[in-house]
């Protein structure tokens, strides 16, 4: 189903589970001469058995830890709608302690086209908090 809807949430995993449990039933035989209704019932069965375990999963599972070292970095980058180049940030280790060191050559080591590097530096020209700690 993950295929089909293009993500996995619960519907998909309970749409999956109930194909699981109505073709359980009619391939196991089990149950009576209404095959139909015993398989629609093993496959409710199923569905909501997955549907809770995929919730309890949910609860559970630890969400992605945010890198404190590229918060400012990654703001700014969203900021600009430059984030895709945050991959090249992290590759170059150019932190949100860096950004005020940054210039033209360091962004270039780190494969960033010319127009983005021109709105990076003009943004870090600009934003207030990171002028007063720049080194000229």
């Amino acid at each position: 189903m993950k295929r089909l809807r293009g993500k996995e949430d619960v519907q998909s995993s309970m749409v999956a589970a109930f194909g699981s449990g109505a073709m359980f039933s009619l391939v196991s035989g089990m149950g009576g001469p209404n095959q139909a209704a015993n398989a629609v019932t093993s496959g409710l069965f199923f569905a909501l058995v997955q549907g809770g375990l995929f919730k309890f999963g949910q609860k559970f599972s630890q969400p992605p830890e945010e890198d404190v070292h590229y918060v400012r970095t990654r703001n700014m980058l969203t900021r600009l709608g430059l984030q895709t180049y945050e991959k090249n940030f992290k590759k170059g280790l150019l932190t949100d302690n860096t950004l005020p060191l940054l210039n033209d050559s360091a962004l270039q080591d780190v494969k960033i086209p010319p127009g983005p590097r021109l709105l990076i530096l003009d943004h870090i020209k600009r934003d207030p908090e990171l002028k007063g700690t720049r080194k000229r």
